[in-house]
């Protein structure tokens, strides 16, 4: 009988395999003929319509299956399937939970209904399945599986604001109970002992995580479990025992082998630790004892045991102190220390040159020692920079040597670098680069040496430095396949942070192009070089020429999570750059691709943490969760969205209906609370101290939460206002403090000014409920709550004088940014000042380019007063909205509408001037002089090697210029577009 079946289905499993959908569905249908109510073929068939794109009929039919509450294994897989593919993630859990009710006996299934909550995030309804399975199957792992689900219900794991809860002692005392009542114990798994300790460390009761920790077996997991060993640490930690860290650490680095640098700063800092504990402890003796000098006499004699409160002499066992036992280390500061330096030494001298661990920690130790002399006063001692100069000799020839010594050198005082710096000078003058060791040597006396400069820097050292890393770039250059990474590479980078340091210097913008020819030379020598095209990126878009820029950035192929951390590179106010107004969808298209990682997180992060709950890897579990709860509130994500709805907006009708969808998810992001996860070390710095290459190639400001925080609050108004319903964002600018603009450029402040010129210019018309709202917009029974007609400019009630907002609360500033208690900033609105805003974007854009500022720049105010344009229309659609469904009946509103179209015909005038100038520079940037004065700007760079001479510059000038033009050629048509279609 089985085998009839499976003969049946056979065919259309193989056309499923094969991508022959139609042909699946065919087959299904023949086979329903004969047995309508067959539940697998039912179910291969939603699978078949799913995959054949026939997303309706494939629901139908689910729903379908799912009334008849199918219980087969198979059914309920393939269901699964189609389920998980149409984002029915809910119904899964609902179609296993009357699978299990019908089938209690049926472990697998019942494991199946856990293992559905846990993919929601339903830990408590997860907790009942797995304590019920555990009851009626007697498996230990079910109620481990209990313990965890309770564990992540008290963290609200998941939730939009996750921590403990409320009710989060009772669960976790709950699963305290459980764990040591469980028929094995818990130290049989590393994962199961490191679940136990969590609870006890959550629950703080330390002192019974220590002695769990220190019996034999849990010593035994300690040293074999890296998760473990860690919480351990964190226990003692919290524990205060400094004294036990530090004899362990030093028994496993000197008798075991142990060369884990963890372990290195455990033993380091737990020493700090117990240092800082003796003096403690010496000040408190030192107090006591002048105490009881000055009250002689007035108390029991020092050595007298204490009693009981009858007073009958015997010793009370609840009073009497119980020392806790302590390894016995010295007591004395400097005899700790001096300890720690012979343990290094010898570490250093057993392991010579394989390890670094010992050589680095002599370092850290005596970094350790020196801001604790600093911050007493003391004379600083010299050791540092001899071992510095040690380890530079002992492991020059490696390139992690920089990195290593760079914290280091950091802390060296003025005197000291100037012996260092001439130790450098003769390392550099003995170079020999005919080896790979020699030439890893002096490519970290180069960046050792730029990195301890300390007084500031000129032009022509700029200049001298950046030809020196390209003269031995060239001569060490060796004929190696261009896949591979050179070992010259960083020495043509160096010159690069040379290059840009004299353009910040100077502003001179030849210097930037010379930048641009040596990165691009490199790179075509070193194509898998992803810090050259890195730092191409970012100079690209300081020079406008944003093709290429996003040529290079596709090339990296970032993928996965790689486009949360790394996407900032192309898309930090990448709306400046947005050409989709003229159907260059290309930003729009790069902001869509970054986002696929937010939309596949929450399928994929819930696979990992099943997976996890199968093999019981709790340890892993949090981890995951939390992965997913830094992707779900992501700031780069919002950041994102945000400039998407900035570029999408200029090529959209503004129709009342999609206004109020965005605005829902506008507040909605609004109350989140992000978490920062881009990376900004990606970007190569070998500049002086206290540089950053990362601020220097940045357009503007970094952006962060403070500047998303302010951008979503300007449009959250914006489209309130436009949709007429209340919001909780303040429509007045004292919301926005001073110490909220610290991320915005003076031009993107001047545009938060004019927003606010918008709002108290423009009347509020009269507001309605959101559930009104949609119904007007949807043609349904028209709300009767907005029927007052506001008057214009101040007259008439207190509500029109508050533009309707003096009811509303003004929302407290979002708690993770930080306000420094500035004076509100105040503006004039008028139709004057509103119109003033243009003009003096036309005068301000035509100022830059006639300075001869970046280009950028010209394009970030072009583009923002095409911004204001949209968000006028934004503002204004109450009042000229064509739609007779969001238009408003204001009797008084006619005075209005002439001030609109005042506005609106004067601003298109700067407007069109504006996209005049972008014309006439993109004329400029095709001329033949153009790529003439590069050539003439780059000669430098064919001085030191013909290489990068007049042939491959024009190259490089040509593909810079057709970019420039192209944007700026972009941008004034599409200003023209957006001023005639809206």
């Amino acid at each position: 009988m089985v085998d009839q079946e499976q003969r049946k289905l056979k065919p259309i499993y193989d056309a499923l395999d094969s991508g022959s959908y139609k042909t699946a569905i065919q087959t299904c249908n023949k086979l329903l003929k004969k047995q309508p109510q067959h539940e697998v073929i039912r179910a291969l068939k939603a699978l078949a319509l799913l995959r054949a794109n026939k997303a309706e009929e494939a629901i139908q039919l689910c729903d379908e299956i799912l009334a008849s509450k199918p219980t087969d294994d198979t059914v309920l897989g393939i269901m699964q399937h189609v389920l998980k593919h149409l984002d029915r993630t809910p119904e899964i859990t609902t179609m296993f939970e009357d699978a299990f009710k019908k089938q209690p006996a049926n472990e697998e299934l019942g494991a199946q209904t856990f293992m559905s909550h846990i993919r929601v995030g339903s830990w408590k309804n997860a907790q009942v399945i797995a304590l019920k399975l555990f009851k009626t199957f007697k498996q230990p792992k079910y109620l481990f599986w209990s313990i965890m689900s309770a564990v992540l219900q008290a963290q609200n794991a998941g939730g939009v604001n996750p921590g403990m809860t409320d009710n989060a002692p009772i669960l976790l005392n709950l699963a305290l109970r459980m764990i040591t009542s469980s028929p094995i114990p818990s130290y049989v798994s590393p994962d199961h002992f490191y679940l136990h300790l969590t609870i006890l460390k959550t629950l703080d009761k330390l002192d019974e995580a220590y002695e769990l920790i220190q019996s034999e077996r849990g010593k035994r997991l300690c040293e074999t479990s890296l998760v473990v060993d860690e919480l351990r640490r964190e226990i003692f930690q919290a524990k205060g025992a400094c004294k036990e860290e530090a004899v362990l650490c030093g028994e496993r680095l000197s008798k075991k082998g142990d060369r884990n640098w963890i372990t290195f700063l455990s033993l380091i800092d737990s020493t700090f630790d117990v240092i800082k504990l003796n003096e403690s402890q010496s000040q408190t003796e030192t107090d006591a004892a002048a105490s009881s000098t000055d009250s002689k006499g007035a108390g029991p004699p020092s050595d007298a045991k204490p009693t009981n409160s009858e007073g009958n002499g015997e010793v009370d066992p609840e009073l009497t102190p119980k020392p806790t036992p302590h390894p016995e280390l010295p007591l004395e500061p400097q005899a700790l220390i001096d300890g720690l330096r012979e343990l290094f030494e010898r570490l250093a001298k057993e392991d010579g040159l394989k390890e670094r661990g010992g050589h680095l920690a002599s370092l850290q130790l005596e970094k350790r020692v020196r801001i604790r002399e600093e911050g007493q006063g003391n004379p600083v001692p010299d050791t540092l920079l001899t071992l510095v100069k040690q380890y530079f000799s002992n492991f020059s020839d490696k390139n992690c040597c920089f990195e290593d010594l760079k914290p280091y050198v950091a802390t060296l005082q003025e005197g000291e670098l100037t012996s260092w710096i001439a130790f450098l000078k003769e390392q550099a003058d003995a170079k020999d680069i005919s080896t790979n060791a020699g030439l890893a040597r002096l490519i970290n006396v180069f960046k050792l040496q730029r990195f301890s400069k300390t007084s500031a820097r000129t032009e022509a050292e700029e200049q001298a430095d950046s030809a020196a890393y390209l003269k031995a770039y060239f001569e060490a250059l060796p004929d190696l396949p261009e896949t591979e990474l050179q070992p010259a590479d960083d020495l043509a980078i160096l010159a690069a942070n040379a290059l840009v340091s004299a353009w910040v210097i100077t502003r001179k913008e030849p210097y930037l192009h010379q930048a641009l020819v040596v990165l691009e030379y490199a790179s075509s020598k070193s194509k898998q070089n992803y810090q050259f095209r890195v730092l191409a990126v970012r100079v690209y878009r300081l020079l406008a020429a944003n093709t290429p820029a996003v040529s290079h950035y596709r090339t990296m192929d970032v993928k996965q999570v790689q486009t949360d951390t790394l996407s900032h590179l192309i898309l930090a106010r990448g709306s400046t750059y947005s050409l989709a107004p003229v159907g260059d969808v290309g930003m729009t298209q790069e902001c869509i691709a970054a986002s696929d990682i937010y939309n596949q997180n929450s399928s994929d992060t819930a696979d990992m943490i099943l997976k996890a709950f199968q093999f019981e890897k709790y340890s892993q579990i949090t981890e995951f969760v939390e992965f997913e709860d830094r992707l779900d509130n992501s700031l780069q994500r919002d950041l994102t969205r945000l400039e998407y709805v900035r570029m999408k907006f200029t090529t959209e009708k503004l129709e009342p209906e999609a206004l109020l969808l965005e605005l829902q998810e506008l507040e909605f992001v609004l109350e989140k609370m992000h978490h920062d996860n881009r990376d900004f070390a990606v970007v190569p710095n070998y500049q002086p101290r206290g540089q950053s290459l990362a601020d220097q190639t940045s357009m503007g400001v970094v952006r962060g939460f403070q500047w998303l925080t302010v951008f979503l609050q300007l449009y959250i108004r914006a489209y309130a206002r436009a949709c007429r319903v209340e919001t909780s964002v303040a429509s007045d600018m004292n919301t926005f403090l001073s110490g909220w603009l610290s991320e915005m450029t003076e031009d993107e402040k001047t545009f938060l000014k004019f927003s606010q010129i918008l709002h108290e210019w423009i009347p509020c018309p009269p507001l309605q409920s959101r559930e009104a709202a949609m119904a007007a917009l949807t043609g349904a029974a028209v709300a009767s709550d907005a029927t007052a007609a506001p008057t214009q400019n101040g007259s008439g009630d207190a509500a029109a004088k508050t533009n309707g907002d003096q009811e509303r609360k003004q929302s407290p500033p979002p708690p993770h940014v930080k306000q420094d208690g500035s004076a509100p900033v105040t503006v004039e609105a008028s139709t004057e000042t509103a119109v003033k805003y243009f003009e003096d974007a036309a005068a301000r854009a035509k100022a830059l380019a006639d300075q001869g500022e970046l280009l950028w720049e010209v394009c970030h105010v072009a583009t923002l007063a095409q911004e204001a344009f949209v968000l006028l229309q934004i503002v204004s659609l109450p009042y000229t909205s064509k739609s007779g469904k969001s238009k408003i009946k204001i009797t008084d509103s006619g005075s209005v509408v002439e001030s609109l179209k005042t506005v609106r015909t004067q601003a298109a005038t700067h407007l069109r001037a504006i996209s005049t100038l972008l014309t006439d520079i993109a004329e400029k940037e095709g001329a033949s002089e153009r790529q003439d004065e590069w050539a003439e700007g780059c000669a430098a760079l064919a001085e030191v090697d013909a290489a990068l001479g007049t042939e491959f510059a024009g190259s490089v000038a040509k593909k810079t210029l057709e970019a420039r033009k192209t944007v700026c050629e972009g941008l004034a048509k599409g200003i023209l577009k957006v001023v005639a279609g809206h």
